[in-house]
């Protein structure tokens, strides 16, 4: 299990929407609109201090 960097949801990696590879690092996204999120500010949610955007999927629950 892994967190979206967006939303801060819990992500499969098997089962996610969407992933990207930014940095060093392999990102998992609950939903494509997280992952468009991420690719608009990879330095905001790659550094793991942004706050968790919630537009996906109102979420933020696992």
């Amino acid at each position: 299990m892994t967190v979206d960097p967006v939303c801060k949801m819990k992500v499969e990696p098997q089962k996610a929407a969407a992933k990207v590879e930014y940095g060093e690092q392999t990102y998992y996204f609950c939903s494509d609109t997280c992952h468009k999120t991420f690719l608009q500010e990879p330095e905001k949610y790659s550094s793991g201090n942004a706050p968790a955007n919630h537009a996906c999927c109102g979420g933020g629950k696992s």
